[in-house]
């Protein structure tokens, strides 16, 4: 019987990006009985609810009492220009550069942090980060790990609730200094489409094959191995 070549099937970015929707969302009441509604992050869900009285509740929240300072407002209006008009988010050392600010002032100023702190205060969406760059959500790390359910091995416990939110934060304890490539999730994909129909898994070698590549840059894409690796980043369960 001949064997069926494998063809690339991936899901796209709406079905592999994180669904915010599938979070519980909150309210928060400041001012006089004015609600906002966030999200499972303590963000504000909808942007265009944001307003003055929004950053000075949310402010006291994060610790700093008193009010919102000038120097406070300055930065707060600083990301709201870049998040409406320019529709990014700075990292936060250029945040601090266009600020005039070293890294030790924004915490003086903002004691939760850059985008605990201020960018929740500015009232930017946590989605648009995310999306804009995955990385300046990295505070919220522990959060992201609780919306997976996990063997005591750190292995995704159902293969069907794996999405690129998952890879990403396995990718983020190997510290890969690129990221999450392309290569990487075309391995991803040819072991979940393997997995998906024969319920085992291929061997490293045939992996390496079907994927164009050698046995040294799979070692490079996969500093954890082949099952503790890739397997565990494609969501697959543990093989012994």
């Amino acid at each position: 019987m001949n064997q069926a070549k494998f063809v690339p099937i991936y899901q796209t970015k709406a079905e592999t990006d994180y669904n915010l929707a599938a979070i519980k969302l909150s309210t928060v009441t400041f001012g006089e009985d004015q609600t906002y509604t966030l999200d499972g992050y303590g963000f504000l869900d909808q942007p265009h609810q944001w307003d003055e009285v929004f950053a000075e509740g949310m402010a006291e929240q994060q610790g700093i009492y008193g009010g919102l300072t000038e120097e406070h407002w300055s930065f707060i209006n600083y990301l709201r220009d870049k998040f409406i008009n320019e529709k990014t988010v700075p990292v936060v050392v250029l945040a601090c550069s266009d600020n005039n600010l070293r890294l030790n002032d924004l915490r003086f100023l903002f004691p939760t942090g850059y985008h605990r702190g201020a960018c929740r205060i500015a009232g930017i969406n946590y989605n648009f980060m995310y999306e804009t760059n995955y990385w300046l959500t990295y505070e919220t790390t522990t959060l992201q790990k609780e919306e997976f359910k996990l063997t005591p091995d750190g292995f995704l416990e159902d293969f069907n609730k794996w999405n690129e939110r998952f890879a990403q934060m396995v990718i983020r304890e190997w510290k890969l200094s690129q990221g999450l490539t392309d290569r990487h999730r075309e391995v991803i994909a040819y072991l979940r489409y393997y997995y998906s129909r024969a319920k085992n898994i291929p061997t490293v070698y045939e992996t390496c094959k079907e994927n164009n590549l050698e046995l040294s840059e799979f070692r490079e894409l996969f500093p954890e191995g082949y099952r503790r690796g890739a397997c565990r980043l494609a969501g697959l369960p543990f093989f012994a």
